[in-house]
């Protein structure tokens, strides 16, 4: 009779058991946390268009650019409301740690701990609404990837799955597109816009210039930095005393960090002095705001006349405009008798209005555009 007890008692314990994991649904392989069969998901503000948006490729941060872009805010604000759970994490961040997107002020953190069990249905709720259907609203919001609980998921690779990452058990961290960034999708808009490629490096191994609107063209292969020199590559957030004497020759306030202040100064030098407009006190700053500091220069012992006859010697066939960098180009500020403050292998603005004004004392046409048969005719 007791036996029978507690075989009875033992089957209705583990019946309950079955019932319960057949009514609780399963968290899939991979997830970072248990997801919903129907997830609540973010409501769209405008009609959504039947064709829907490429899927974000992969776009790393290239700029230093802390501010806070209107798509990822216009997220930010709509999770909260929407699940109505955590809180509002940042947006935009320093400079100095590392590959976040948050420099470029498209990454989204939403504070929604995973140990707290509202906050993760939420955080589940999302993420699953998200994710379903090979990212199709990942797609329509410009989301690149997400990470949450040691596990990250991207739309370029969501054949992958949910991969392995670290950290992230407090928040959900979500990197836009700079379509998504910028709120220029589907999901904001009711259009399909072109892709945005971001800003575009000049310099390999620098910070790419700034820009503020959408750009449409591919980057170009960054170019060699032809010169360097002793500095390390200080961006928002550095802290160093090289920084202190930067800010003095800058004429901002001696902090030792690079803030928001130096940042604006150093993007105005540049302006000034035909350099990337990197708001970075990158190689090329450096070289110009402490030129003894160069420690290796494609035109060193150059001289204006040597260096028009090396650039007629070798870039005859080499047609250099604005935009243009490298080496070709530093040799041509040298050969134009531009101030030293300005070889930056960058052709921006200044070295145009140099070389029209040479063009027009050798009686030619004053394009803009540096040709072989210029090259020919400041060679004398």
């Amino acid at each position: 009779m007791h036996r029978s007890i507690v075989r009875a008692a033992v089957l209705a314990g583990l019946s309950a058991v079955v019932a319960g994991l057949l009514a609780a649904p399963a968290q899939a392989a991979g997830e970072p946390v248990t997801f919903p069969s129907s997830p609540k998901g973010l409501k769209a503000p405008v009609a959504q268009p039947k064709e829907l948006d490429p899927a974000a490729s992969y776009q790393p941060q290239v700029a230093c650019s802390p501010i806070a872009l209107p798509g990822a805010e216009k997220l930010r604000s709509l999770l909260l409301k929407t699940y109505g759970e955590g809180r509002a994490g940042r947006i935009a961040g320093p400079c100095t740690e590392g590959v976040s997107e948050h420099a470029d002020g498209r990454a989204v953190d939403w504070m929604v701990d995973v140990g707290d069990a509202s906050e993760r249905k939420a955080a589940a709720n999302f993420l699953a609404w998200l994710t379903k259907d090979a990212g199709r609203n990942a797609r329509r919001l410009g989301v690149m990837y997400v990470i949450y609980n040691k596990k990250i998921w991207g739309v370029y690779r969501y054949r992958d799955g949910w991969r392995k990452s670290s950290g992230h058990t407090d928040h959900v961290h979500v990197s836009l597109s700079w379509n998504g960034a910028r709120g220029a999708t589907s999901f904001w808009t009711g259009k399909v816009q072109p892709v945005d490629h971001g800003p575009c490096r000049v310099f390999a191994g620098q910070y790419a210039p700034l820009r503020s609107s959408a750009n449409p063209t591919s980057c170009r292969t960054p170019a060699s930095l032809p010169r360097s020199t002793s500095h390390a590559v200080r961006a928002y957030g550095s802290r160093a005393g090289e920084v202190k004497d930067a800010q003095g020759w800058l004429g901002v306030k001696r902090t030792g960090v690079v803030d928001m202040a130096t940042r604006a100064a150093a993007a105005t030098y540049q302006s000034e002095h035909d350099l990337p407009r990197t708001g970075v006190l990158d190689e090329v700053t450096w070289a110009s705001l402490h030129r003894s500091s160069v420690d290796r220069s494609a035109i060193s012992g150059m001289t204006t006349q040597s260096a028009r006859e090396y650039g007629r010697d070798h870039y005859g066939d080499v047609t250099l405009r604005r935009g243009s960098a490298g080496k070709a180009v530093l040799v041509l500020q040298r050969a134009l008798g531009m101030p030293a403050r300005s070889w930056s292998g960058w052709f921006g603005p200044s070295t145009e209005a140099a070389l029209k004004s040479a063009q027009k004392t050798l009686g030619r046409s004053a394009s803009g555009t540096c040709t072989g048969a210029d090259w020919k005719a400041l060679a004398g």
